[in-house]
C-alpha cells in the first residue's frame, strides 16, 4: 500500500530511527530506575502516550483532508485545525478527571510535577500531530520524517543530559524527558501555518465533532492494547510487581512494528487515492497481503521469541528482568498480529468508516479486559492473556470491516458500470 520504494525507503529509515532511539530511550529509563520505579514510570509512559494515541488518530483524518486538498490543488480546509483543537480539548477534559480519582491519582503518584506534565503533553502532541498529519498530506516527506527523528533524539539528548549531569534517578525527570520531547513542533510553525486556508470556511463543528469522537474513542481504546497497556493492567490488576517483567517484554516487543509503520504512515494517503479512483481490486489484494502477512511474521516472531526472547530481554534490560519463553513467545506473536490490525484500521479511516473503527477497538480492549477480571489465573498470566487475544480480536474485526466495506464498494461501481 505504499507509492514508491523512495518514499518507503525514506520513511523506513526515519521510523527505525526514531524508533530504535525510542527503544534506547526506554532502556536508559529501565537501567537509571529500580524495576519497581520504572513499572511506576512505565504507566505513566501508557497514560500519555494512550492520549497521544488519541491525538494521533485525528493526525490521519488531518491526513485525509491534506490528502484531498492537494489533489484538488488547494490548502487543506481549517477544518483539519477544528479536529484537532476538539480532541485535545477533550483529552484535556477526560485525563483531568482521571487523575482526579483514586486509581489515576495511583498512575501518576499523586505528585503535582507529573500530574502538570502529563497535562501538557497534550498540547504538545496535538500541535505536532497537526503538523505532521499536514506535511504527509502534502507529500512533504522529508519534513514529516525530521520531526519523527527529531522527537525520538531529543527525548533521548534530554535523558541522556539527565543521567551524564548525575540528577538523582526519579521517575518524574523520565517524564520531563518523555513531554519535553515533543516540542521538535516548533521547528515547523511557519509551514504550518501556510498550510492551512485561512480564506476558506469552517466546517460544521457538529460534523467535525463526530468525526473526532469515534476517532478519539476508536484511538483511545486502540492504545489501550499498545502503549496504554501498562497503565490498563496496573488499574484492572493493582500494578502487583511480579508485573513488571511483562510490561517490560511488551515494551520491548513494541519496537519491531517500527518495521511496519512507514507503511501505515502511506496508509491513508494511498487508500484516499484509490477510493477517489474507484480501484477496490487493489484494496482486496492489499487486504490478503495483510492477512498472510501477519499470519506469517507472528508464527516466525513467535519461534524467535520462545528460542532468543528470554536472552534478549536480560541482555537488553538487564538480569533483573527474568522472562519465560512462553511469556515473550506470546507477546511476540500477538504484537505481529496487532501490527496487521493497525493497517486495516488505518484503512477504515481512509475509507471514513469512523464507528465502525471505534466498535473494532472496543471489542479488543472488552475481550482483554474480561481476560484480566475473569481468568481463573496469577496476575501475570491474566495480563498476558489479556493483551495477546485483544490482539486477535482486533484483528480480525477490523479485517471484516474492511472487507465489507470494500464489497459494498465493488456492488455500487457495479451497479454504476450496468447504469
Amino acid at each position: 500500500m505504499t507509492g514508491s520504494s523512495g518514499q518507503v525507503r525514506l520513511l523506513s529509515i526515519s521510523f527505525f530511527a526514531a524508533s530504535a532511539m525510542g527503544l534506547l530511550f526506554l532502556i536508559v529509563v529501565a537501567r537509571w530506575l529500580t524495576p519497581t520505579e520504572n513499572l511506576h514510570f512505565q504507566a505513566v509512559w501508557g497514560l500519555i502516550f494512550a492520549f497521544g494515541s488519541v491525538l494521533g488518530s485525528v493526525e490521519q483524518e488531518v491526513t485525509r483532508l491534506s490528502t484531498s486538498a492537494a489533489l484538488d490543488g488547494r490548502r487543506t480546509p481549517l477544518g483539519a485545525l477544528q479536529a484537532i483543537a476538539l480532541a485535545a480539548l477533550a483529552c484535556l477534559v477526560v485525563l483531568a478527571a482521571f487523575v482526579a480519582t483514586p486509581q489515576g491519582s495511583d498512575v501518576v503518584q499523586g505528585s503535582w510535577p507529573i500530574i502538570t506534565m502529563t497535562l501538557l503533553s497534550v498540547l504538545n502532541f496535538a500541535a505536532l500531530i497537526l503538523a505532521r498529519g499536514l506535511l504527509l498530506g502534502a507529500h512533504r516527506l522529508h519534513g514529516y520524517a525530521a520531526l519523527l527523528v527529531g522527537e525520538a533524539l531529543l527525548r533521548l539528548v534530554l535523558i541522556g543530559c539527565l543521567v551524564a549531569a548525575g540528577v538523582d534517578a526519579a521517575e518524574k525527570w523520565a517524564v520531563f524527558a518523555t513531554v519535553a520531547g515533543s516540542l521538535v513542533w516548533v521547528a515547523v510553525l511557519g509551514r504550518l501555518v501556510v498550510s492551512l486556508d485561512w480564506s476558506g470556511g469552517r466546517d460544521s463543528w457538529r460534523s467535525v465533532g463526530g468525526r473526532v469522537a469515534a476517532l478519539a474513542i476508536a484511538n483511545g481504546l486502540s492504545a489501550l492494547v499498545l502503549t496504554g497497556f501498562p497503565t490498563v493492567a496496573s488499574v484492572l490488576l493493582g500494578a502487583p510487581e511480579d508485573l513488571a517483567v511483562l510490561i517490560a517484554v511488551i515494551t520491548l516487543a513494541r519496537a519491531p512494528l517500527a518495521l511496519l509503520a512507514p507503511v501505515q504512515a502511506l496508509t491513508v494517503p494511498t487508500v484516499v487515492r484509490w477510493s477517489r479512483q474507484g480501484d477496490t481490486h487493489r484494496l482486496a489484494h492489499a487486504l490478503q497481503l495483510i492477512a498472510g502477512g501477519s499470519a506469517a511474521v507472528a508464527a516466525g516472531g513467535a519461534v524467535v521469541g520462545y528460542l532468543l526472547g528470554p536472552w534478549v530481554v536480560s541482555l537488553v534490560l538487564g538480569r533483573a528482568y527474568q522472562a519465560s519463553p512462553g511469556m515473550v513467545a506470546l507477546v511476540a506473536a500477538a504484537t505481529c498480529v496487532m501490527a496487521g490490525a493497525l493497517l486495516q484500521a488505518a484503512a477504515l479511516v481512509a475509507l471514513q468508516r469512523y464507528w465502525q473503527l471505534t466498535a473494532c477497538w472496543a471489542a479488543a480492549i472488552a475481550a482483554a479486559a474480561a481476560v484480566m477480571l475473569g481468568a481463573p489465573l496469577d496476575a501475570e498470566e491474566r495480563a498476558l492473556w489479556g493483551f495477546t487475544i485483544a490482539s486477535a480480536v482486533a484483528f480480525a474485526v477490523t479485517a471484516l470491516s474492511v472487507r465489507r466495506t470494500v464489497a459494498a464498494a465493488a456492488g455500487e461501481g457495479a451497479e454504476d458500470d450496468d447504469e
